[in-house]
């Protein structure tokens, strides 16, 4: 099990040319509210999706996505299903870091997250701590991280 002093936590800042899209999917508007603050004091760009569907769409028509923060629990399809669908849906869809936003950190949720295809957790609520951890994921490929 990784703990937060196993990723690195440094700030990454990336030039104003170098800035690829954070996309935010959470079925709750305060959550994709307080992620959108915490991203963009970082330097990044966000998107938002609230379900799965959407974040599929959001992410078909959007070349420069760099990380996905993806609620597991959404009406419609939720994160599983959709992760599933973006690594299966294009080459792009099978390296873009994409990260869990919830509430359950137990082992079965960890498994079913990686065996989707998840890279990494982000415990809600949200900190400024855990979108610091995740951030340094952008521009890096995919590798599994949790903050």
């Amino acid at each position: 099990m990784q703990t937060q002093q196993d990723i690195d936590v440094t700030a990454y800042r990336p030039a104003a040319s170098d800035r690829p899209k954070i996309l935010v999917v959470d079925d709750d508007a305060i959550n994709r509210l307080v992620a959108r603050v915490l991203i963009e004091a970082r330097g990044y760009e966000v998107l938002e999706a609230e379900d799965g569907e959407a974040a599929i769409q959001t992410f078909a028509a959007t070349a420069d996505i760099g990380l996905i923060l993806m609620d597991l629990e959404m009406p419609g399809m939720d994160g599983l299903t959709a992760t599933r669908a973006l690594r299966g849906g294009s080459r792009r869809g099978a390296t873009v870091p994409i990260v869990a936003l919830t509430r359950h950190i137990d082992d079965e949720s960890r498994r079913s997250c990686f065996d989707a295809g998840m890279n990494g957790f982000l415990p809600k609520p949200i900190s400024s701590t855990g979108i610091e951890s995740i951030v340094c994921l952008v521009g890096h490929g995919a590798s599994r991280a949790h903050a």
